[in-house]
């Protein structure tokens, strides 16, 4: 009898492409929740799959896989920006929103690296206006950035810095699961819904008022949900950095699933079948 995958999903609209075309599926079970959760949830075997950063795959990478060919990424689109109250020097303290510890870890290196800045970051799940109010800066990723996309006064968009310094575009987010926990046609399945996904984001767009569908739109056309060779190097250059600035002990492999067995890791060669 066939149980049906648990995958673990995130709120956000920017992976709605990957996971929308699933929801009628019979195959999976969809498992909403905020980032941190799914990761612990996949981390204790609670779930087979999850939608979840490049970090939390460096943290466990010995043991999980990633997905061929499917993954969420962009370049300088608004979807990672730093608001802020006055002149760049004088941020001294960061608002952050605790659900994004891997976009935090980007910005601190961003900062530090491209402006010389290394703010006292101020934990805050609340409004951008909530935060400034707090603090000298925002951080605001995820849904939040999306609702403030446009605006482009006292504004770093991250990502962008993070193309200019690297040449690479940022992956927010890759289907990541236990070895032995997906078989071809899991993958399949996934590969699949991200094709839907990608011819539907009018659809999604649907969703909302009529007076930000096409905001909607634009800003899911502005993302890749391809793992291309680009992407795979910047996922890849992501993970250097971790290593370079200390947070993680070692450069994480890139491990996918094969097509050919029935589950198991690929050879670490960053490179799917």
């Amino acid at each position: 009898m066939h149980v049906a995958k648990r995958l673990g999903i995130p709120t956000h609209l920017s992976t709605r492409p990957l996971t929308d075309p699933l929801r009628n599926s019979k195959a999976v079970t969809l498992m909403k929740d905020l980032r941190p959760s799914l990761a612990r949830q996949l981390r204790e075997r609670e779930l087979h799959a999850a939608l979840i950063s490049p970090l939390d795959y460096a943290k466990e990478s010995s043991d999980y896989c990633l997905v061929p060919d499917v993954a969420v990424a962009s370049g300088g689109n608004g979807s990672i920006v730093v608001r802020f109250r006055e002149g760049l020097q004088h941020i001294k303290t960061l608002a952050v929103d605790p659900e994004f510890p891997a976009e935090i870890l980007l910005t601190k290196i961003i900062l530090a690296e491209e402006f010389d800045i290394e703010p006292t970051i101020l934990p805050l799940q609340a409004t951008v206006e909530a935060m400034l109010e707090k603090a000298d800066a925002a951080l605001l990723t995820g849904d939040a950035a999306f609702y403030q996309w446009g605006v482009s006064e006292n504004v770093i968009d991250i990502v962008e810095e993070w193309n200019e310094m690297t040449s690479l575009p940022y992956v927010h987010a890759l289907w990541c699961g236990w070895a032995d926990q997906l078989s071809p046609k899991d993958i399949e399945l996934l590969q699949t819904a991200r094709k839907k996904g990608v011819e539907g984001l009018a659809d999604i767009a649907k969703d909302y008022g009529k007076e930000q569908r096409r905001s909607v739109q634009e800003f899911l056309e502005s993302f890749t949900y391809d793992l291309t060779p680009e992407v795979r190097e910047a996922l890849a250059e992501f993970l250097r950095y971790l290593y370079y600035h200390g947070v993680m002990p070692d450069i994480a492999d890139l491990n996918f699933y094969t097509r050919e067995q029935e589950t198991g890791p690929l050879a670490t060669d960053g490179s799917p079948p």
